[in-house]
């Protein structure tokens, strides 16, 4: 196995349709970030939540050991986006971005990989990006495109 030539890893999620109950309050939203950091062996130290008054929107920063989770909530919206770095070996990043994503229910995800760091090739100085949708949500968006015969088609049993 080749041995990988970087310090650290930044992962970026951008998260559509969160669940209200997840983002709606800023104390619910920072206990599902503690655990999940715990969770991944994050080693949460402090988190600090920024939320002007009077703003729905807010902001979670946890600091880490030899790393950081930022979270940018917009509960108005239903989105939120989230960054994870780390330089631990023990940490699990990947893992904690999946688990974020399924804490916070969003429907779909942008998820974007990227080494930082690399002191070598430059195939490894372009990030890797992964969606994820919903299957729900996947079949909405096709009957919509689709138009108003297949949603006739699926909804109405053909009679014998």
């Amino acid at each position: 196995m080749k041995q990988k030539n970087f310090l650290g890893k930044l992962i970026a999620i951008d998260m559509y349709n969160c669940g209200t109950e997840e983002i709606s309050v800023s104390t619910v939203a920072e206990e599902l970030l503690r655990k999940g950091c715990e969770q991944f062996s994050m080693h949460c130290q402090q988190i600090v939540c920024n939320q002007e008054e009077g703003a729905k929107e807010y902001s979670l920063f946890a600091i880490c050991q030899q790393g950081h989770v930022t979270l940018h909530v917009y509960p108005e919206m239903g989105f939120m986006t989230c960054d994870i770095f780390t330089c631990s070996a023990d940490a699990d990043p990947a893992a904690l971005a999946r688990n974020l994503r399924e804490a916070f229910d969003a429907d779909k995800s942008k998820i974007t990989l990227l080494d930082r760091g690399d002191f070598g090739s430059k195939n490894d100085m372009k990030p890797t990006h992964r969606s994820k949708i919903k299957l729900i949500r996947r079949t909405k968006n096709v009957t919509s495109s689709m138009g108003s015969k297949l949603k006739k088609m699926m909804m109405k049993p053909r009679s014998i």
